[in-house]
């Protein structure tokens, strides 16, 4: 019997699956030797949750083992096993291959791609929130005719839960014009009456914005030639309070649909509706990840100010979004910055800058 292994699969979930079984050899598929190993048919379980959203559609789709990689990249199978992905899907289903066989022989697409669906959930959804945005920026600021539906925003949210392992180091920068520096005890989030309005928290309410890597956070504070800056190295704190154990980790909410793992998932019954609302969780984060223009007033930041505040109910200790100025890298708003320590702050200064335009026509 053909046995696939760890290498085989993208998803960390998947893997711990195969790992826990404690049957290491060497694989048919990605051809990985002395590896943990799993019988391909044990795993339609997951597949089958995957495979059902699928319909054969000969003009414009794809073979199934082409369209997986289309609509989940870096989610279903490894590059390793690229050559023998058919055959690896044609073996997971093997105990239910008569009822799959159309879908396996034909070209595919996702039935969530019809635009009935887009009409009857998407924008309604959609709409909702502009409605609501507009409201509390001119109308309503505190009793809102067009409020949201709270349990649905609540229901996707929990399925972009990430967690923030102790190991990880954060940064945070600060320009200094004297070039000597700010101290580590000075490089923590402003105190509540120094906070300014910003994407995620309102003026007097003072949360910790860090970024993944130095370069990121000094493109997020915008330095220029010649600057001084400060940057601070963050961690979680191991203890909050006297004799306050911190959790093993932080969890944050990411909207990225990176942050999701497509079997976990598929397991729960829950794919259909995570996938069903992408363009509005992608909406969503791309209004938290705008970058702060000059010309913007701080009303255009009530409706991300808001989301930040239903997730911070939620028990989360924070929101991770792609950075908008630093390509690859991404930043964390901290709701409760005692959770973090700085442990060191170094100065640099800017040698150089690249300025991109583009013509606006």
């Amino acid at each position: 019997m053909k046995k696939c292994c760890v290498n085989c699969f993208e998803s960390q979930y998947l893997n711990q699956i195969i790992s826990r079984s404690s049957n290491s050899g060497n694989c048919d598929y990605c051809l990985s030797k002395n590896v943990w190993t799993y019988s391909p048919k044990e795993l339609s379980i997951f597949f089958r949750g995957i495979i059902d959203l699928y319909e054969i559609d000969k003009e414009k789709g794809l073979p199934i083992e082409e369209q997986l990689i289309i609509d989940f990249p870096q989610k279903v199978f490894s590059p390793k096993v690229t050559k023998k992905t058919k055959e690896l899907i044609r073996e997971i289903l093997i105990d239910d291959i008569d009822y799959y066989e159309k879908i396996l022989n034909n070209p595919v697409r996702l039935r969530l791609q019809e635009s009935e669906i887009e009409e009857v959930i998407i924008k309604p959804l959609s709409s909702s929130w502009d409605k609501f945005s507009e409201e509390i920026k001119t109308i309503n600021r505190f009793h809102l005719v067009n409020e949201l539906d709270l349990e649905k925003f609540k229901s996707l949210f929990k399925y972009f839960e990430k967690h923030l392992s102790k190991q990880q180091l954060f940064y945070r920068a600060r320009i200094c014009y004297d070039g000597k520096g700010y101290p580590q005890e000075k490089m923590g989030n402003p105190p509540a009456y120094l906070a300014k309005a910003g994407r995620a928290n309102p003026e007097g309410i003072s949360y910790l914005y860090l970024a993944n890597d130095v370069e990121t956070t000094l493109y997020e504070i915008r330095s220029s030639l010649f600057d001084y800056v400060s940057v601070g190295t963050f961690k979680i704190k191991e203890e909050i309070g006297k004799d306050q154990k911190a959790d093993k980790d932080l969890k944050v909410v990411n909207l990225s649909s990176d942050t999701y793992d497509l079997f976990y998932l598929a397991e729960k019954d829950s794919l259909e509706e995570v996938l069903m609302h992408r363009p509005f969780t992608d909406k969503l984060e791309k209004e938290l990840s705008k970058p702060r223009r000059k010309s913007d007033s701080e009303l255009d930041y009530l409706p991300t100010q808001y989301l930040s505040e239903l997730i911070k109910s939620m028990g989360f200790d924070g929101i991770e979004y792609q950075s908008s100025l630093h390509s690859g890298g991404y930043n964390i708003v901290v709701f409760n910055p005692e959770k973090f320590i700085c442990t060191e702050s170094k100065l640099y200064e800017i040698e150089s800058t690249h300025l991109g335009y583009k013509e606006i026509k």
